[in-house]
């Protein structure tokens, strides 16, 4: 899109820290960017409270990407453009209860935004479905090569849940996370999708399991088009000083939140 237009895309990385958000702007800002796509390093409410109103006072346009800042926050009248997580859950949810599961485990991480997304949809989900009373509790887990004992205490806890028959399928994310759960599942007798069910939230290399895994798939590539494109509109409408009709101040277009959806990729690990 920015190539499209002319443009040029300059990327600065924080890494998950969100003390460093707004050092990287600035010299984004400093090296002469017209406007700004940001992709706040949140963890929670409370880096945003903590790292985020600077950004209410950004001298360029702004566009938030899959980041939903506080409702009445001073970053909520930011133009923003998201993935629909909750969507997305649902979709998985529904797709595994159509299967004839009863209400499917979720492990998950807490460490991103999507992973606090997917939790939250989750709860959401089951509401939704009316599968909230009885619920299993989600399954916290780490990364194996962040936390191996954590990441190994998860698989164990998914595995007594099959073994018990409490469970008969799950939902995971992310994708290397599910990855690495059905091998060890596998490893313990547990056969995906004969003994469970497996659905992987992210969809960027679940196809490439052992098993082809059934994915949420978050249309990521949209969301930095559809981003990238409203930026450049609104650096076009302040250099024209109108709205983008051509008609004036007086119709200048409106701040934007946009929620895309995801989609399901059915593919080996599900089944009834």
């Amino acid at each position: 899109a920015a190539a499209r237009a002319g443009g040029r895309l300059v990327l600065r990385i924080s890494d998950y820290r969100p003390e460093g958000d707004r050092a990287r702007a600035e010299g984004l800002l400093a090296s002469g960017a017209d406007g700004l796509l940001i992709a706040p390093a949140w963890r929670g409410a409370e880096d945003q409270a903590a790292y985020g109103d600077w950004m209410a006072g950004l001298p360029v346009p702004a566009v938030l990407l899959e980041r939903t800042p506080a409702p009445g926050s001073p970053l909520d009248g930011l133009d923003r453009v998201c993935s629909d997580h909750r969507h997305g859950v649902l979709l998985a949810v529904r797709h595994l209860i159509g299967l004839g599961h009863a209400t499917p485990l979720l492990v998950a991480r807490a460490d991103s935004p999507t992973a606090l997304a997917v939790r939250s949809g989750y709860e959401d989900a089951l509401a939704v479905l009316g599968l909230a009373e009885g619920a299993p509790a989600m399954i916290g887990t780490s990364g194996p090569e962040v936390d191996p004992g954590r990441f190994e205490e998860a698989v164990g806890e998914v595995r007594d849940a099959v073994a018990s028959g409490r469970a008969t399928s799950v939902l995971v994310h992310n994708d290397v996370d599910a990855i690495h759960l059905v091998q060890r599942l596998s490893e313990l007798g547990v056969r995906v999708p004969e003994d469970l069910a497996v659905i992987a939230y992210d969809d960027e290399v679940a196809a490439l399991g052992d098993i082809p895994l059934t994915a949420v798939s978050p249309p990521k590539r949209h969301v930095g088009r559809y981003a990238t494109e409203l930026l450049i509109g609104r650096l076009a409408a302040g250099r024209d000083g109108a709205g983008r009709d051509g008609s004036g101040a007086d119709e200048e277009e409106p701040g934007r939140h946009l929620a895309l959806l995801p989609r399901l990729r059915v593919r080996a690990s599900t089944a009834r």
